[in-house]
């Protein structure tokens, strides 16, 4: 593969964008794939990963958000070719002596003192116990939010989370059921996602889902466009909400995506009409 997708990282043979994974509008020349790789003359040399600007943890595709911190700001960096540890002088000995131990001993105090404030059995000035401030407002997107080629979003919607359901529950993944907060959190996202496409916004916070205190630690967030006009298609070919939602779904299953699991089985999606007739759609799954 010569070309690949600039957000999700999935390998095309043309440089001939929407992505069919994520509906991203930017393709990348593909580089060596991700991990060691070996020189003619043998010698193996590090790969390279995408790595969260904000919390560090390291991905091995560029497929925001970020699972440790739900950032979508992911840069590429190379392995390094040398042991992290040659550079480390300090030794096990110099490790066991008084000073090192004390300090050892301090940390572990404040990281304490940390998660009691987190949790909110202690008082900390900058911890909010209700999950971290107020939810970022939902950002005025171009296109549609209510309604597009004669059908109502909000029921295309609505008819999403059956369809849904009913393929997760035919693959033994469980139905969820629809919830408010979700909702807000999937329609903060997808029309962040919209805004900054169209050049309008920089696209979601990295703390927003933690913001919504939403019913998981770990909510899963599937995000992607489905490009009719590829198929010589558009919304209003669909006579009902409900033709439309099972086709939304079915985008999303031919694509060979599987479904996330759920931790308390609720979901939250949001349905978005841009200016060019593309239809956006995130669902939020906890």
């Amino acid at each position: 593969m010569e070309w690949r997708c600039e957000w999700c990282g999935k390998p095309h043979e043309e440089n001939d964008p929407p992505c069919d994974n994520c509906g991203h509008g930017t393709y990348e020349r593909a580089v060596q794939p991700v991990g060691p790789n070996r020189s003619a003359d043998g010698e193996v040399h590090g790969g390279s990963v995408w790595v969260c600007q904000d919390c560090g943890r390291q991905h091995q595709r560029n497929s925001p958000p970020c699972r440790r911190c739900g950032s979508a700001n992911f840069e590429r960096e190379r392995v390094a070719d040398t042991d992290p540890m040659a550079d480390i002088s300090t030794s096990w000995r110099d490790i066991i002596e008084p000073k090192y131990v004390a300090g050892y001993a301090l940390v572990a105090v404040v990281l304490g003192v940390v998660a009691l404030g987190a949790v909110g059995v202690v008082p900390l000035p900058g911890f909010d116990a209700g999950g971290g401030g107020e939810p970022p407002a939902i950002p005025d997107a171009p296109g549609s939010a209510d309604t597009a080629g004669g059908l109502s979003l909000s029921a295309t919607e609505d008819a999403y989370v059956d369809a849904l359901n009913e393929r997760r529950t035919s693959e033994g993944a469980g139905a969820l059921t629809r919830n408010a907060t979700a909702d807000d959190a999937a329609a903060y996202y997808n029309k962040a996602i919209v805004a900054a496409r169209a050049g309008d916004g920089s696209g979601p916070e990295r703390d927003a889902f933690q913001r919504f205190g939403l019913a998981c630690e770990r909510p899963s967030v599937v995000a992607y466009q489905v490009a009719y006009d590829r198929t010589g298609r558009s919304v209003s070919d669909f006579d009902s909400e409900a033709a439309l939602a099972s086709s939304l779904v079915d985008s999303y299953v031919e694509r060979g995506n599987r479904f996330r699991a759920a931790e308390v089985g609720t979901v939250g999606v949001d349905v978005h009409v841009a200016p060019d007739g593309s239809v956006f759609v995130t669902y939020v799954v906890c």
